[in-house]
Parts: structure tokens; C-alpha cells; sequence
């Protein structure tokens, strides 16, 4: 469960009873600065002991507060990194899973456009604008593993929860651990074989999800929706997708949709309860033993439809240069809609392509009826498997390792 505690939740009964009551395991708690003291942060370890409840940190607050001083790093770059007081403090507590790096993947990529504002956002990771694409990836990759190790030092957990369906393996390269958006604006199945391809190429301990609730600027918050938002039964649809998946853990973004202003339960915390009530019955998968049927090799430059997004640039891990990898791209797409049965068109492969003529009138479904694909990267070897058909997107040389 993704909830917060910045209107004192955790001394609200009603918000206690409504987690109970939907039987949830853990909390990803999206804090700020500024709670990063004893006191606030004994004020959410104490309530998640009291249920046995393990919990994160999610930093997603550094995505759109870019003022503060904080969050400025001696590189350049801008990113709420947990302090290390808080690592100390809590580094013995065994329910503390780590911390959860929210739309790493859009934040580097917007690194130098414009925000609505006009102003300039900063880089996330690094600044790439200069590199090439793949020398891009790999500067991510060198950052992500420098994360990666200053958590592992304290025992914990570096979760990167992504929007995107194309940009994790960068990130599993340097040993963190993956939480594709299920719902979101993209097909389930879509971001299943690309996730799961870079956590089995990697090596990843665990797969995580989240099933994000927000689609494009729309939230049911206190469960009030609209035309075009996700409804309940999307939500339940999601949750059977993952168990069927065999996602180690999975989460909801978040419980400002699953509660009411008096945080009672609306239909989403609803759907969530009618899942925990039915999923003793519903075979249980696992993403490291889940047949497959195609293996694809392709070098994932992060395009999913650029031209039709009036803000999100092309821009590979925030690589300015332009895109060398066009060609290759319209391959990919040109796969995903023979293998779906024409649910992607020849030019993108996510709803976040707003002015894509194909999009705008297909609304949101959460499978695009996908087989079993796993995706991997440029540096992935496509197995010798007769029961698996392989797609080998690198026959170019630009798609070719550098190292």
C-alpha cells in the first residue's frame, strides 16, 4: 500500500481500520524532508510495528519540489536521497525494506526541458546531455549502482518504481530491484515481459509492482472518478495480473483513492478486499519459471512514442543527441502489434503518446492479449530454446555493446 502520513493518518483510527480491514503487509510511506526527524519517523515505525506491517520510504516528493536546497547535489544533479541519519536510525529494524525511487525513469529523461514554468529541471542521476545513448545508459547504470551500494551498506532495499516500458534494464544492471506501474498508461502484459526480461537477465532477487491508480493527470481521489479514469474492476484485474505474474510484491498507488475524505473504504478499497478474499483460490505464478514464447534483444532507448507528447522529449536516459536507434524502434513496435493482434499501432506503445490518432480513441484496457514475451537488452544472449521463438532487434551496429 502507497500511503502518506502528512494529515497525521497514523493517529486516525479510521485510516488503521481501513488498512486492517483490506489486509495489507506493507506500506510504502511517501515522505518529505522535513519528517526525516526522531519524532515523525518514530510516529510511523511505532504504528507499523503495532500490526507487524513492514514499510519504505518513497522520495517521489523531490520529483515536483525542485527548490529545495536539500535535494541539490555537488554534481549538479537534483534527487531526494533518504538522509543518512534516517539509514542509521532505522537500519536495525528489521520490518524497514528500504526505499523506493519513484519516476526515476520520466525525471532523468526530462533532464534539460523545460518545465511548465518555462524553467529548466535538473538532471536526476546524471547529466547525459552530452553522451550519446548508450554511453548515456551507462552512466545511469554507474549512478543507480552507487545508490544501490549506499543502501546495501545499511542492509535495506533500492526500489525503483517505473513508468515506462522500456528503461529498467539500466537498472537492474547495477543491482536494484524493479517496480513496473501495472494500470498507469500502459498495458500489463506489456510492462510484465519487459520488466521481467531485464530482472531475469540481471539476475534480480525480487520483482515488485505497483498498480498505480493515476492515469495520465486523473486520480479517484477519496474514490471519486470519472470518464477515463481506472475503475475498481481495472484495479482487480491488475491484482489477479500479478498474482497470476508472480510479482514477489505488489502495491497499490495509492490509498487517497482506496479511502474516502473520512478514510472509509470506497469501491478501489473495496476491489482490494474482494481480491484478499479470493486469491487463496487463484493459482499462484512466478516470474523465474513462467513459460515463454518469444525472447527479443533490443537496445531499450526509452522511445515509446515521443512525437506524440507535447512535453516528455526524446531524450535516452536525458541523452540530447539525437535518437540513432528510429529504425529499430519501429521493428519493436511493428512486433508488438503483430504478436497483439493490431493493440499497438506501427508508432507507439503506451497511452502517455497523447496525440498518437491510434491512442486517443482506443480507451485504457489493462492487456493488450500479449503472449508470453521477455525482453532483454544489448547485452543480453537470446537462449538456445526450441520451445521459445528469439527476435533479435541488434543486427545493426549501433545497437551493439560498447563494452
Amino acid at each position: 500500500m502507497d500511503a502518506d502520513n502528512w494529515s497525521g493518518q497514523t493517529k486516525n483510527l479510521e485510516f488503521e481500520s481501513s488498512l486492517v480491514a483490506m489486509k495489507i503487509d506493507f506500506i510504502s510511506w511517501h515522505v518529505q524532508p522535513g519528517e526525516e526527524t526522531r519524532e515523525h519517523l518514530r510516529d510511523i515505525v511505532v504504528f507499523c510495528r503495532r500490526h507487524g506491517w513492514s514499510y519504505l520510504f518513497n522520495t517521489e516528493w523531490g520529483n515536483y519540489n525542485r527548490n529545495d536546497s536539500r535535494l541539490k547535489h555537488s554534481d549538479g544533479t537534483y534527487r531526494y536521497d533518504l538522509a543518512e541519519s534516517t539509514l542509521e536510525m532505522l537500519k536495525d529494524d528489521p520490518l524497514f525494506l528500504g526505499v523506493v525511487y519513484d519516476e526515476t525513469d520520466l525525471m532523468q529523461a526530462m533532464n534539460g526541458a523545460p518545465d511548465e514554468s518555462g524553467k529548466i529541471i535538473p538532471p536526476y542521476l546524471v547529466d547525459t546531455r552530452s553522451m550519446t545513448a548508450s554511453t548515456a545508459y551507462e552512466a545511469v547504470s554507474s549512478k543507480v549502482k552507487e545508490l544501490q551500494q549506499r543502501y546495501q551498506s545499511y542492509g535495506k532495499r533500492l526500489i525503483f518504481e517505473m513508468t515506462f516500458p522500456d528503461y529498467p534494464f539500466a537498472y537492474a544492471r547495477a543491482g536494484a530491484l524493479l517496480a513496473p506501474k501495472l494500470l498507469k498508461e500502459t498495458y500489463d502484459d506489456l510492462m510484465y515481459a519487459v520488466y521481467r526480461g531485464a530482472a531475469l537477465e540481471y539476475h534480480s532477487t525480487e520483482l515488485w509492482a505497483c498498480a498505480d491508480l493515476w492515469y495520465l493527470n486523473r486520480f479517484p481521489t477519496a474514490g471519486k472518478a470519472g470518464s477515463d479514469y481506472h475503475t475498481p474492476d481495472q484495479l482487480l484485474d491488475a491484482l489477479r495480473f500479478a498474482n497470476a505474474a508472480g510479482f514477489d510484491y505488489v502495491y497499490i498507488e495509492q490509498a487517497k483513492g482506496l479511502m474516502d475524505a473520512d478514510y472509509k473504504l470506497t469501491d478501489y478499497g473495496q476491489a482490494l478486499i474482494k481480491f484478499q478474499l479470493t486469491k487463496a483460490s487463484i493459482p499462484r505464478g512466478d516470474w523465474r519459471a513462467t513459460p515463454v514464447e518469444y525472447y527479443v534483444r533490443r537496445f531499450p532507448d526509452g522511445y515509446w512514442g515521443q512525437k506524440y507528447s507535447p512535453f516528455i522529449p526524446d531524450h535516452p536516459y536525458g541523452s540530447s543527441l539525437p535518437n540513432p536507434y528510429q529504425s529499430s524502434d519501429k521493428e519493436w513496435f511493428a512486433l508488438l502489434q503483430r504478436l497483439s493482434h493490431g493493440a499497438f499501432p506501427a508508432d507507439a506503445d503506451t497511452w502517455n503518446a497523447l496525440d498518437s490518432p491510434f491512442f486517443k480513441k482506443r480507451p485504457y484496457t489493462t492487456m493488450a492479449g500479449l503472449p508470453l514475451i521477455v525482453v532483454y537488452d544489448q547485452f543480453g544472449i537470446l537462449p538456445r530454446d526450441a520451445a521459445a521463438k528469439s527476435v533479435d532487434l541488434c543486427g545493426n551496429q549501433t545497437c551493439q555493446p560498447t563494452k
